[in-house]
């Protein structure tokens, strides 16, 4: 029994966090509801994999993702990515394929990314709209302090606090202080509604379950690459934390699997990419339990379609801050203290400059293994 309360306490502050992610993902043009299906099908193979990660609404993938604007060529870069993580999880590819990439080019990748999600977040403090710069700093203020202020009392659950913390304390200022303010933060994407009686027949007859053709083009098909290289870098960087938290093994064809197929599910309906994610339920008792309460309870929040009001009262750059800090601090400077990034230097570098700078961590991952055969070329590898 003394075990309940802590793992309550991880469920839902991953869950927060989980909220928070969604609502990044409908400011990017992601329908919602559809990820709870998604949501399901990973938290159906959470007990027989013994999975202590959950699958959901990831900052980095979603800003990725959202970088191809068009809706049926970003469902076919999506699909095409979810197509190719389940084939590598079935396959038992997912080693053969790190090994070939390295370490080195694995972490110079995530920094770039890092850098990326840093820029989503300055672009969103940034935005001119009336009253939202207040907002944006308001949360970038507040998630400093609170990240500085947990990591030195050592919490367990830094990066939740700085979540909740930040998005509620911007969003307290937007609605007591913004007397003249604007609800088009509130950006609902088409065909996205409100009705939340899944009960009903019309409910599921709405345009938020109507499968998206998709469009394959060279954009789409680029895109693809860049989210295949950042997913994996995802699944085996935050599957390896909580597992190592956990203090369990992890299967990592099982998990690239897992994500694949609940990817594929959401994203057939327009619906946001799934990935794995760091998770205070990896540190909480009964960390399997954790994972699946977790998507479960994010699932039911999507069908009855609670976030998409709860969506209407948090602006958009209340978000800004908790990406600034998961950009620069969880990913960032994670990745550049990391063994392999000090080990090899110019390809990490490379490989981190290029994903930056092309914001595509596929041409990045290109530009590192180019960067390494070079250096054998020249002798100094």
């Amino acid at each position: 029994m003394s075990d309940l309360f802590p793992f309550l306490l991880g469920v839902i502050f991953v869950g927060v966090n989980g909220l928070t992610q969604l609502v990044f993902a409908q400011t990017q043009g992601f329908k919602l509801k559809p990820a709870s299906i998604g949501l399901l099908i990973a938290a159906a193979f959470t007990f027989p994999f013994a999975l202590v990660t959950p699958i959901t609404g990831q900052s980095a993938m979603i800003a990725l993702a959202g970088k191809t604007t068009e809706r049926d060529q970003r469902v076919a870069a999506l699909l095409l990515s979810s197509f190719l993580m389940m084939l590598l999880g079935l396959t038992g590819a997912i080693s053969t394929a790190l090994d070939f990439v390295g370490t080195a080019i694995i972490a110079g990748m995530m920094a770039g990314v890092g850098l990326m999600l840093t820029q989503v977040g300055v672009d969103f403090i940034a935005d001119k709209q009336k009253g939202n710069v207040g907002v944006g700093t308001v949360s970038l203020i507040s998630a400093f302090a609170i990240f500085i202020t947990a990591t030195h009392f050592g919490s367990a659950h830094t990066l939740v606090y700085t979540v909740a913390g930040s998005v509620l304390l911007s969003t307290a200022y937007y609605l007591m202080f913004q007397k003249d303010r604007v609800q088009a933060e509130a950006i609902i994407p088409e065909g996205e509604t409100e009705n939340g009686k899944f009960w009903t027949k019309e409910y599921w007859q709405t345009e938020d379950w109507k499968v998206v053709k998709p469009k394959f083009t060279f954009k789409a098909i680029l895109s693809a690459m860049a989210l295949i290289c950042l997913g994996v870098g995802i699944t085996v960087s935050f599957g390896a934390i909580n597992a190592g938290v956990a203090g369990v093994e992890q299967n990592f064809d099982q998990l690239t699997l897992v994500s694949g197929i609940a990817g594929f599910a959401s994203e057939l309906f327009g619906g946001m990419p799934l990935e794995t994610i760091i998770s205070g339920t990896a540190a909480a008792p009964w960390p399997v339990l954790g994972s699946f309460s977790v998507m479960v309870l994010l699932a039911i929040l999507l069908i009855l379609g609670v976030v998409t009001k709860i969506s209407k009262y948090i602006p958009t750059q209340s978000i800004a801050g908790f990406l600034v800090i998961i950009g620069i601090f969880s990913t960032f400077l994670l990745q550049l203290r990391n063994p392999a990034f000090a080990d090899n230097v110019p390809v990490a570098g490379v490989t981190m400059a290029v994903t930056k700078l092309t914001n595509n961590p596929f041409l990045g991952v290109i530009a590192g293994l180019a960067t390494r055969q070079f250096g054998h070329i020249i002798g100094l590898g």
